[in-house]
């Protein structure tokens, strides 16, 4: 879950991580508010992940396999990215419980098809 700025980033960023990961069977759901200006970055990363708007919850994290959870603590609208704070923690009940409450939300998000026609 990211920030729409944070996708964009993501975009220009990480979308050869994801083609690789996408390529090794690496489920990949992205979840941030869609602007008009996600659009580039919705078609670069569309081939490798699932993406959808959230507008209910403005959040920053990533799981891994149910086991790791990174969390960023600051609002990347008021800090530069290069002064980003976050936490990363080894712990599978944690992140679990997270990804439960993602996946509850996940499932009433709008796809980005249906946001950005």
């Amino acid at each position: 879950m990211t920030t729409t700025d944070g996708f964009v980033r993501k975009s220009e960023n990480f979308k050869h991580v994801f083609k690789k990961l996408k390529d090794k069977g690496v489920k990949i759901r992205i979840a941030a508010p869609l602007t008009k200006e996600c659009n580039d970055a919705i078609k670069e990363l569309k081939p490798y992940a699932e993406i959808r708007h959230v507008d209910k919850v403005k959040s920053r994290f990533a799981i891994v396999d149910n086991k790791e959870i990174v969390f960023m603590l600051l609002d990347d609208n008021l800090i530069h990215p290069s002064y980003d704070v976050g936490i990363w923690l080894n712990t599978e009940f944690f992140s679990k419980s997270i990804e439960g409450m993602f996946d509850y939300l996940w499932k009433d998000m709008k796809t980005s098809d249906q946001i950005l026609k």
